[in-house]
């Protein structure tokens, strides 16, 4: 098992075996121990530090990286990889929505070596914003940006080259995204080229759009299942989202 899930996995465990009933002499169930508040307090407290840490080794800061949306998608990450949702690698990619389209918002990191392995420009799509994306559709034909929680899948040729399929199934969010088209893919409209003679990055019909000269190895990283969290501070969604349950998230892992 790789160094990540064992850490994860490690202190979930730990806490669950040390609760001892003094009284009757005899350990308390994982079942009981989990229902505990005192367990679930550390248990959380013990993976915000580890979150907190990760974020650290693979210097958030200095690539501008949000913290909060890493660690909702990291959150997330470990929901579909004990569901078995994802292939083997320690990959996860963030396109963070709550910065303008000027800057470098698209992350993929390897959680596995703690590295930011691509960290460039990504497009929204046209009726989501101007320079900044403030409006976000599941619906066909609205021209928009989705968010949430992608699964990755296979690589075509369409009509705009190389591209790569995405999935998703939060329903009023971004269950409609394979059906509307929306894809991974790159256009001359994504270049600091075009920021420069027109003030703003170039807009998509909903699909994230990578720049030309590094498309092709960021999809072929991210290809056949796995993550991409496209985050915007939507506190409905962060708060309904069925990969962001982090009680549900520690007793899937110690069951």
């Amino acid at each position: 098992m790789k160094r990540i899930r064992h850490v994860f996995y490690a202190f979930v465990l730990f806490f669950s075996l040390q609760s001892v009933n003094a009284e009757n002499n005899h350990t308390v169930s994982v079942t009981d121990s989990i229902r505990s508040k005192e367990y679930v307090s550390l248990a959380l407290k013990k993976m915000e530090n580890n979150i907190k840490e990760l974020y650290d080794e693979l210097e958030g800061e200095y690539y501008d990286l949000n913290y909060e949306a890493f660690r909702y998608a990291y959150i997330g990450y470990q929901s579909l990889k004990n569901q078995q949702r994802l292939n083997e690698k320690e990959i996860l990619s963030i396109i963070d929505f709550s910065k303008d389209s000027n800057t470098k918002r698209f992350y993929t990191i390897d959680l596995e070596e703690k590295q930011i392995i691509f960290h460039t420009y990504v497009s929204h799509g046209k009726k989501s914003g101007d320079k900044l994306s403030t409006s976000f559709s599941n619906t066909k034909e609205s021209n928009k940006s989705s968010i949430g929680f992608f699964i990755t899948g296979s690589t075509y040729m369409g009509s705009k080259g190389f591209s790569l399929r995405l999935h998703g199934d939060e329903k009023g969010y971004n269950s409609n995204v394979a059906t509307r088209g929306v894809v991974i893919h790159t256009a001359d409209y994504v270049s600091e080229d075009y920021i420069r003679r027109n003030g703003r990055l170039g807009r998509s019909l909903g699909c994230p759009v990578l720049p030309e000269h590094i498309y092709k190895d960021v999809i072929e990283t991210i290809k056949d299942k796995t993550v991409v969290f496209a985050y915007y501070n939507d506190k409905k969604y962060l708060k309904s989202s069925k990969y962001l349950n982090l009680l549900k998230l520690i007793d899937y892992t110690v069951f």
